[in-house]
């Protein structure tokens, strides 16, 4: 059994000073065949896309884009953070779709940061190490 994971691209932090003009980024590239959820930790990534998607995730955001059977998108620093500048630090995983689902209708969500379920996790791991150690 092959992994459905294609590819996990890791940018770390990197400062950016303010531009005028021109947002960097990645320019218009075609993918087919698997889906991207890209996580933005600092920073503001736009996408735009020939389906009509488009959409900034910031801080704690989530972009889910199925590229299905076929899309041409870019991707880019943000108006704001282009004119702003500042750290940008995020995540890119590739997922390989199923057969079964190779060609379906591409899509994009942006899942914004207060949009995403938290669960408060007990603090007691330190507390059971130390104890643990000390046995």
């Amino acid at each position: 059994d092959l992994s459905p994971l294609l590819m996990f691209d890791y940018a770390a932090p990197k400062k950016f000073p303010s531009k005028l003009g021109k947002p960097r980024g990645v320019g218009q590239h075609p993918h087919r065949g698997f889906a991207t959820v890209t996580i933005a930790f600092q920073g503001e990534v736009e996408h735009r896309d020939n389906k009509g998607h488009s959409g900034v995730i910031g801080a704690g955001d989530v972009q889910w884009m199925t590229a299905g059977r076929g899309i041409v998108h870019e991707e880019y620093h943000s108006t704001n953070f282009t004119r702003e500048g500042g750290t940008l630090e995020m995540c890119q995983l590739w997922v390989n779709l199923p057969k079964k689902h190779k060609m379906t209708k591409p899509s994009y969500q942006a899942i914004l940061r207060q949009e995403i379920p938290t669960v408060e996790l007990p603090l007691q791991i330190e507390d059971d190490a130390i104890r643990h150690a000390s046995e």
